[in-house]
């Protein structure tokens, strides 16, 4: 944690959000205001970028990150830009956490162009980093948020629809994994009932257009409802931890998602996917089957998974040992929804959501 950065901070998000059809087009005007911008962005982002936009202005140097969300890649890409005001992020949700470390460590003001909604990382003031091994290892909380986030809905929807997807899935988390900590609260502030009414938008909105969105995009055009989730998922899911603080920020669902990354064969399923089973394991941790049964047939409309064969991953008991005993370890965030987890709720829970839910 960086000092003097609380958990409790209220993180209201970037000083400005703009989502407008073709903006990421007009990125050079964004720029002038800074002397000595540089772009970091990823080898597929830069190509879907520069498809889309063309090629910003020259002066602008061009640095790739190593896709792997760690601070050694950080500390390198800081050390290559060193003499930078501005960092651009044009990328997704790993290459935002990255340039957001960055930054940090330039002392920098930071732009982002996202290049899917799959997080929240472009709006949020954190960041999640892994290790070599694409494990999850830390998710600091930064002491400055973005200057501006340029959201294109033209440029997102040519990013391919599994990680919109992922991205629904993801931001349902909010709901799931916030309202069983605010319920036990015994006093909420006004940021609280802010982000747990977040929350709930975030829930509806995502169950009621998610469907005619993926629609959308899967036929190449957008509409309203694409527009509505896109700014659900960047935007309002970084409302819930930025109003709400650490309680608000992740609990089960991501606890499960984290787990699921000592599991080398999960690395090729989205970041949300895997959050979208861990909502389903949370909810049978918490007994509340009859709602885990109650989203499967949104799960299935759009193509979420809720068991590790839905995942393309063959379950076992050695593989849901180590994600259970992972998950339930004192140090993760499963215990802000439910404080006397054990490895063996988990278990039972992995094994119900597999063979039992329906």
């Amino acid at each position: 944690m960086v000092f003097g950065v609380h958990d409790c901070d209220i993180r209201s998000g970037p000083d400005r959000y703009v989502n407008i059809e073709g903006e990421a087009r007009k990125l050079d005007e964004y720029l002038q205001q800074y002397r000595n911008p540089a772009i970091i962005t990823g080898e597929r982002s830069w190509q879907a970028y520069t498809t889309y936009a063309g090629t910003p202005e020259s002066r602008y140097p061009v640095f790739h990150y190593d896709g792997s969300a760690t601070l050694r890649n950080a500390r390198q890409l800081a050390k290559q830009i060193e003499g930078a005001d501005a960092v651009v992020a044009i990328g997704a949700g790993k290459l935002s956490d990255t340039v957001k470390n960055v930054a940090e460590l330039l002392h920098c003001s930071i732009v982002m162009v996202p290049t899917m909604a799959a997080t929240c990382a472009a709006y949020s003031a954190l960041s999640v980093n892994y290790d070599e091994e694409h494990r999850y290892m830390s998710a600091p909380m930064h002491a400055s948020n973005s200057d501006i986030l340029i959201v294109d809905p033209k440029l997102i929807a040519t990013s391919p629809v599994e990680y919109f997807i992922g991205g629904i899935g993801d931001t349902l988390a909010k709901w799931y994994e916030s309202a069983p900590i605010f319920a036990r609260c015994g006093q909420l502030n006004a940021f609280d009932r802010l982000a747990w009414q977040s929350a709930s938008i975030i829930r509806s909105i995502i169950i009621d257009e998610s469907k005619e969105a993926v629609s959308s995009l899967q036929t190449g055009s957008i509409n309203e409802h694409v527009n509505n989730v896109i700014d659900v998922i960047i935007g309002l899911g970084g409302t819930v931890g930025g109003f709400g603080g650490v309680q608000a920020r992740a609990s089960g669902a991501h606890a499960i998602h984290d787990a699921l990354t000592l599991l080398p064969e999960s690395s090729p399923v989205v970041h949300g996917a895997k959050v979208a089973y861990g909502i389903i394991v949370q909810l049978l941790v918490e007994d509340k089957t009859a709602e885990a049964a109650e989203l499967l047939p949104f799960y299935e409309s759009i193509g979420l998974p809720h068991s590790f064969a839905g995942m393309g991953m063959k379950p076992s008991s050695e593989k849901w040992r180590i994600v259970a005993e992972a998950a339930a370890d004192p140090s993760t965030s499963f215990h802000r929804a439910v404080p006397d987890i054990t490895p063996q709720r988990i278990l039972n829970a992995m094994g119900q959501a597999e063979y039992d839910l329906s």
